[in-house]
């Protein structure tokens, strides 16, 4: 199988997806080549529709057609291939990959592993009867129907895409979002060596759907254990609300550091600590969805501690794999940190068989051959029916 990996993909620090997939590809073997124009730069997709407002766009789609012809001419010059993989973020570049190959049998494939109108609207509560919101649906679902087959990370999220959007529930097919086992992989030490207070650690963006509040209310509840530490990592959304609220509740026993840090700085926090939390949210979103954060923890031998869903239990099984806690509950999380502190080779037990499961499922090699098993069936299939973007 022949495979060109195209777009304006980002392969920018904090976003691996493409990088995993990439690598994954090429371990197995697959004959994989890039057609990629440079558009985005560091910047998510997600958050310039965000910030931006109508001559904002107006400027990003001059710089994407002119993106877009570079694009073009690359791609003519691309050897043969059976599959076309439309890389993150690639809601605009698939239109133009089903356009390049309207003559073509190649299969379409787009790596979705967010909405834009999930993440942007329905993550940060914003509201939903508003331009930006019916243009971002909109997109979601022109750049879902034009490809044969869309990749999301979670069997929850491919059915809340075909409900959503109105789309057959067999384009959607699941690849786990994965980590670079380069970047992040076991430190010496073991979960089960701590010298001197339980070091918890959690890091994000600061949605809404992570359920930040959740981990402060447990943190309250934990103010009288002398030997447990919080360090939270990131900014955003909720960052000043939440900072302030540990602060009025004179929550000691949280050490925040306010600001992005780089990946390798990210691997060193997280090499110190000795438990990782995921997200804890009682939302919807929240139980469709595996954030890298739990990938991390698992490929650097850490255990996790993160709410029970049924998008978590696509991968993790409780007690076996981590500690799953009842969903917006502070006290169900203090209880599992507690657990990791009292119960003699829990936390070491958790972190290994963690690192073994990420070996399985997460880490590039495991990710390529699933795409593979995934690709199999349809490749070469193109616009056949049951494939067709439009069906």
């Amino acid at each position: 199988m022949r495979i060109c990996f195209f777009g304006t993909y980002t392969i920018a620090e904090g976003y691996p997806v493409n990088r995993v997939l990439l690598k994954g590809l090429r371990q197995t073997g697959a004959g994989v080549e890039e057609c990629r124009q440079e558009l985005w730069g560091s910047r998510p997709l997600h958050e310039l529709f965000r910030r931006m407002g109508p001559l904002s766009l107006v400027r990003l789609g001059c710089a994407g057609v002119v993106a877009w012809l570079m694009l073009a001419r690359r791609y003519l010059q691309v050897e043969e291939h059976d599959v076309v993989v439309v890389g993150y973020a690639g809601h605009f570049d698939v239109l133009l990959a089903r356009v390049l190959n309207l003559w073509r049998r190649r299969t379409i494939v787009l790596v979705a592993f967010i909405s834009l109108y999930d993440t942007v609207v329905m993550d940060r509560a914003l509201p939903v009867r508003s331009w930006r919101a019916s243009l971002l649906k909109a997109i979601d679902r022109q750049a879902f129907s034009k490809a044969d087959v869309v990749l999301v990370d979670t069997e929850a999220n491919g059915r809340y895409y075909s409900q959503l959007f109105g789309l057959p529930s067999s384009r959607f097919r699941r690849s786990f979002v994965g980590e670079d086992d380069d970047e992040f992989r076991p430190v010496a030490a073991g979960a089960g060596e701590r010298e001197g207070a339980l070091q918890i650690l959690f890091f994000g963006t600061y949605v809404p759907l992570h359920g930040i509040r959740f981990i402060l209310e447990a943190a309250e509840r934990l103010l009288g254990e002398t030997d447990m530490a919080f360090t939270l990592i990131g900014n955003g959304q909720l960052f000043p609300e939440l900072r302030k609220a540990a602060v009025d509740r004179r929550l000691e026993n949280i050490r925040f550091v306010g600001e992005w840090v780089s990946t390798s700085e990210l691997v060193r926090e997280i090499g110190r600590s000795d438990v990782c939390l995921g997200i804890f949210a009682r939302t919807e979103k929240a139980a469709r969805v595996i954030p890298y954060k739990v990938f991390d923890a698992m490929a650097m031998r850490k255990p996790v501690v993160t709410m029970d869903s049924p998008a978590i239990r696509e991968l993790l099984q409780h007690e076996a794999t981590a500690l799953l806690c009842e969903p917006g509950s502070g006290e169900s999380l203090a209880h599992s940190l507690l657990r990791l502190r009292d119960e003699p080779g829990l936390a070491d037990r958790l972190a290994h068989e963690g690192l073994a499961h990420f070996r399985k499922f997460g880490c590039p090699r495991a990710i390529g051959y699933n795409l593979l098993r995934v690709l199999e069936p349809v490749a070469g299939l193109g616009r056949q029916e049951g494939l067709l973007g439009g069906k």
